[in-house]
């Protein structure tokens, strides 16, 4: 895949973080089940996501995926039952991303 910068950076390499990402967002439904810290998580997962958003900009779906988790990890008193389902719209992004690479 190219980045902005018309670098190709190897599209298993970006399968295998966008794996990895995926298990943080599920781990950052665990964590918060078990009553352990889970907003500096998404923190650290949010600025990562903007990061990759901004290398690649034709990937729409990754911006999106930043925006639920920033908007997660912003607001620690959201209900359980929205976290969860916003938890497991995040893992279904990461999936289709992971599939829109070729």
């Amino acid at each position: 895949m190219i980045t902005r910068y018309e670098n190709e950076i190897d599209n298993a390499a970006i399968k295998s973080n966008l794996e990895r990402i995926g298990n943080q967002v599920y781990k950052a439904l665990c964590l918060r089940e078990e009553d352990k810290e889970w907003v500096k998580p998404l923190e650290t997962l949010s600025i990562e996501l903007l990061g990759m958003a901004d290398l690649f900009p034709d990937q729409k779906n990754i911006l999106s995926l930043a925006c639920k988790v920033q908007g997660l990890a912003a607001d620690d008193s959201i209900d359980f039952l929205l976290y969860r389902r916003t938890i497991f719209e995040c893992c279904s992004l990461v999936s289709k991303i992971k599939d829109s690479i070729d």
